[in-house]
């Protein structure tokens, strides 16, 4: 006569261990991706608000008054990270061009964020629209842009 066994082997508890344990390790794995892909879009998206400010504060001394407005600096600490911006500007009457690098060094290495823009020298000091590189202007009567029509 065979007796019935009841609960588990010594085996079969060791085996669920392993399946268990392997699991627990590719979770522990998949959540360090993760907090170094969150850390990293952080440090981006701090760059790219930093550029924009860079930006405005060009435009805004460009329209109203560039002895007023200071330069901004050259380094910012945010968040734990240290940013170096690089502006470069370039004129061609009645348009200035402006380009902002941020650049950064994370665990993977250095970054770096590009933002440019192009405004009108000649603009008032009410009017503080940013006009858009040449290839992406509309034109009149451009279907994107309804209330446009074609000019004579």
């Amino acid at each position: 006569m065979h007796k019935r066994s009841r609960g588990i082997s010594l085996i079969e508890a060791l085996i669920t261990l392993l399946v268990l344990s392997i699991g627990l390790l590719g979770l522990g794995q998949l959540q360090a991706r993760l907090w170094s892909s969150s850390g990293r879009l952080h440090a981006t998206s701090n760059a790219y608000l930093l550029g924009m400010e860079y930006l405005e504060i060009l435009s805004a001394r460009q329209m109203i008054a560039p002895d007023l407005i200071a330069d901004p600096p050259l380094q910012a600490l945010r968040a734990g990270t240290l940013f170096n911006v690089a502006v470069s500007l370039s004129e061609d009457e009645p348009l200035t061009e402006a380009e902002i690098r941020v650049v950064w060094t994370d665990r993977s290495g250095p970054q770096a964020v590009w933002l440019e823009s192009v405004t009108n020298t000649v603009s008032s000091a009410s009017d503080t629209r940013l006009l858009l590189p040449a290839d992406r202007l509309f034109s009149a009567g451009d279907k994107r842009l309804p209330g446009l029509r074609p000019g004579p």
